[in-house]
């Protein structure tokens, strides 16, 4: 079998310390980026409770709509638009002679 040479045999590895300023600019760098990640999950959290917030506004909006448009379907006759006016309005029929017993 033949021999293979190990081309990297007579290659030394030299460790060198890297600056002082290098150092410090890593340094530096991870600080900002742990703030930056801080942030971004602040302002994400935020975002989130205001879309639930909006959501539930949404839903409660649905709902009045839906009761809004029951009552429109419920204004098909004269008697119900009477009967709004008077419950509701406090307004009455204009042959209604009212008798207020306080006055």
């Amino acid at each position: 079998m033949e021999e293979r040479k190990n081309p990297f045999r007579n290659i030394k590895v030299v460790r060198r310390s890297s600056p002082p300023l290098l150092k410090i600019a890593v340094c530096v760098l991870i600080v900002f980026s742990m703030g930056a990640l801080i942030a971004l999950s602040w302002v994400q959290t935020g975002i989130r409770e205001r879309t639930e917030d909006l959501r539930q506004e949404a839903a409660a909006l649905e709902n009045q709509n839906a009761d809004y448009e029951r009552k429109i379907g419920e204004l098909g006759s004269i008697q119900s638009v009477q009967d709004i006016a008077q419950e509701e309005l406090g307004l009455a029929d204009p042959n209604t002679v009212i008798i207020d017993p306080n006055s």
